[in-house]
């Protein structure tokens, strides 16, 4: 059998690299399915076979699902005429807005059939067949309530829209067919991703012991640079997430908790902010994150980072203002080391020395970061905003300190304090706009026009026409 997805170590850097595409092939074969998993390399080949789908093109985490959000959410601008100009004014129907909602949508699902087939053998086989059938099964299960859910947080009607908006949201496939999935209303929907996310946290507690507290970049098997994987604490961390976005506090509180006090997690020291690498997964701050280098000079382009010459985004006016709010003695780390201030730009996403065709060589992974340790410090934050405003400062000052700031007295911290930190610590990660979108935030755009945050199509991408066209001749 090929190998689809190889690991070489040089030295102390392992290299990866996607060696052929385990979703290039035909999907149906029935002697595809019989070799791909009678062995634990099948598995790990179509895993990572998967992992390489997420992250090495730019329809998914690789591109679009962090470019588009950035956009929307006014962190970064585009041209007017430009698609994603067009999708931050919510001008879906334009022509660019279009085809990046179709790739994203078609391209998600290709991936999920995909899981659906991995997941079906996973519980033919049980999960004792090989040494690591837990994990196999486990990260499955764990990615395919990711994508279900970053799916339903762009097209389906956020929480406070009315029931009727609600009704028909997305649909959640769990089995591996060709057939039409029914559509799942969004409450449907959340809770299959937690069902599925739970299934997953009950079946890979081996994987405790295969994340350190202290990592390093080297990986030699399958239970090595488990940051690269949705390992069992990234799948904590995305229930903490979900349970946020449902605005359910005490549950999202819970597993932010069950993350913190696992200890494999710290706060980057200053030092990494003084040598800061673009384009990598923090050995002391990621919880999860993609491999990939394929993708870095995209970003390089898309973010106007490595040449002046290309303008399909800048900076949003306010950047410099943000990060300036709040300090009172010192600076921000995150504005010296995540901006190029003389050239107005961001540098935080993109490895400049990938972009660039070198070799990265450094300490820590190239990729795109997903779950972060942060996030869990501003949900148990918000969580104790009302109850305990001293234990919610404690919280929120954690990080702020880590980053340069002075921490907030006691019973001053609001919520708007933490959500303009939840977007200086996520600027360019493909945050804020899902937490504009939760709170329902009016937004105005580069244009000068006012979006009402009130009305739910202003957060809502129509799902393509194309869906409801192959539905409609099925059924006819």
């Amino acid at each position: 059998m090929k190998k689809i997805f190889c690991i070489a170590s040089v030295g102390l850097m392992t290299f990866f690299s996607a060696c052929s595409g385990y979703l290039d092939v035909n999907p149906k074969g029935e002697t595809f399915d019989a070799d791909m998993f009678n062995s634990a390399d099948g598995y790990e080949d179509a895993i990572y076979g998967i992992y390489s789908k997420l992250s090495s093109g730019t329809n998914l985490y690789g591109g679009l699902l962090l470019w588009m959000p950035e956009a929307m959410s006014g962190n970064v601008t585009a041209v007017s005429s430009y698609q994603y100009g067009n999708l931050a004014e919510a001008d879906w129907t334009s022509k660019g807005p279009v085809s990046l909602r179709k790739k994203v949508w078609s391209d998600s699902y290709e991936v999920i059939n995909n899981l659906n087939n991995i997941i079906k053998h996973a519980e033919e086989d049980g999960d004792s067949r090989f040494k690591y059938s837990r994990l196999y099964h486990g990260e499955a299960l764990a990615l395919r309530a990711l994508i279900h859910f970053d799916l339903v947080r762009f097209y389906g009607n956020p929480f406070w829209a009315s029931s009727s908006l609600k009704f028909q949201a997305i649909p959640y496939a769990k089995k591996y067919s060709f057939d039409i999935t029914p559509f799942s209303s969004l409450d449907e929907v959340y809770a299959d991703v937690i069902e599925d996310l739970k299934a997953a946290e009950s079946i890979m507690g081996e994987d405790e012991s295969f994340v350190p507290a202290t990592r390093t970049n080297s990986a030699g098997s399958f239970t090595d640079a488990r940051i690269t994987h949705m390992n069992i604490y990234a799948v904590e961390a995305l229930l903490a997430r979900v349970y946020w976005s449902m605005g359910d506090l005490d549950n999202a509180a819970i597993y932010a908790a069950k993350v913190i006090e696992s200890g494999k997690f710290s706060l980057r020291p200053v030092s990494s902010f003084v040598q800061f690498e673009g384009g990598t997964l923090d050995l002391n701050e990621t919880i999860f994150g993609f491999y990939s280098t394929s993708c870095m000079h995209s970003n390089a382009v898309q973010y106007n980072l490595s040449s002046s010459s290309m303008s399909s985004f800048s900076l949003a006016d306010d950047w410099r203002s943000l990060y300036e709010e709040g300090m009172s003695t010192g600076s921000d780390y995150r504005m010296t080391s995540w901006f190029d201030e003389s050239a107005n730009t961001l540098i935080k996403t993109v490895n400049l020395t990938v972009a660039n065709g070198g070799t990265y060589s450094g300490k820590s992974i190239v990729g795109i970061n997903i779950l972060r340790i942060p996030e869990m410090y501003y949900i148990l934050s918000e969580y104790n905003l009302k109850t305990n405003p001293a234990l919610a400062a404690e919280y929120f000052n954690t990080v702020t300190k880590s980053r340069g700031l002075d921490g907030i007295q006691s019973g001053r911290l609001t919520l708007e304090d933490i959500y303009t930190e939840r977007r200086k610590e996520f600027y360019g990660e493909g945050f804020t706009w899902h937490e504009q979108k939760k709170e329902g935030r009016d937004r105005t755009t580069a244009g000068g026009n006012m979006l009402s945050g009130s009305v739910p199509g202003n957060y809502t991408l129509p799902i393509p026409d194309e869906e409801f066209e192959a539905r409609n001749n099925v059924e006819g």
